[in-house]
């Protein structure tokens, strides 16, 4: 049988109502707080959240209002992209091709964040790099229609920079940031890139050839003067050799002619 005394006790005892408020107070606190990783930003969306309706938070936390408020949380991470292009023509009327590797991510401001969460929110990553490289590709094409080969193959730096210049403005206004920006090929299907770089390698092998040259040479001199040195030093030791046996030579003949006149 159930003890019906035991649950009236516990139903009459307002600690215990207490405690059990107090549990479950705590549970649903725990189950609506939401955590942001270091790698994400937290986006809250609803209602009792200002004009615009959204709060954005990194590497911080929230209690997330049920029903009237939802929790959202976007990546921060960095995004490796492959452009290039087909065949561009350059200033000179040259058809180029070129490539590059990106890395593109969502800005740190808070401005990029809302931007970025406005327009990816619901999107998979795939989508967000499809758009990414687009934007990059287009601008890509573009400066290279600007520049003459020689400009691009003298100074890949600065076609990055001018690349990376002009497309960060359209990827700002998607919340993106570019991170970095590398040129991996240029190249062209009529062989003028090869021709700018005859000369130069031929310069090169000339500049290494008169340096081998005046290498031999040097080293030539350098052995003629230690064998000279050399042939220097023995004539020396020969000629203190032959002082010395002549210096004994008259001594033992002094010292012969003494002991003849001492016996005499």
């Amino acid at each position: 049988m159930v003890d019906t005394g035991s649950a009236v006790d516990f139903l009459s005892n307002p600690i215990l109502w207490i405690v059990v408020l107090v549990v479950l107070l705590v549970a649903f606190l725990m189950i609506r707080y939401r955590i942001g990783k270091p790698d994400e930003a937290l986006i809250v969306t609803g209602s009792f959240l200002g004009k615009e309706g959204i709060k954005i938070l990194k590497n911080s936390g929230t209690f997330v209002i049920p029903i009237v408020q939802k929790a959202h949380k976007l990546s921060l991470l960095t995004h490796k992209l492959e452009i290039g292009t087909p065949e561009v023509y350059t200033e000179q009327g040259v058809p180029i091709k070129a490539s590059a590797t990106v890395l593109v991510k969502v800005g740190n401001s808070t401005e990029s964040i809302k931007t970025a969460a406005e327009q990816y929110l619901g999107k998979s990553t795939g989508e967000l790099e499809d758009e990414a490289q687009e934007v990059l590709e287009g601008h890509l094409r573009a400066i290279l229609g600007t520049m003459t080969v020689e400009a691009i193959y003298k100074n890949r730096d600065d076609f990055a920079e001018q690349v990376q210049e002009v497309a960060s403005t359209d990827l700002k206004k998607m919340g993106l940031e570019i991170v970095s920006f590398t040129i991996k090929d240029v190249s062209d299907s009529n062989g003028y890139l090869d021709a700018l770089g005859r000369p130069q390698i031929a310069e090169v092998k000339k500049n290494a050839e008169v340096a081998e040259s005046n290498a031999l040479r040097e080293t030539r001199i350098k052995q003629a003067e230690n064998e000279q040195l050399a042939q220097h030093e023995e004539i020396r030791r020969q000629t203190e050799i032959a002082e010395a046996t002549k210096d004994m030579a008259l001594k033992q003949a002094q010292y012969k002619q003494e002991r003849e006149v001492a016996d005499a």
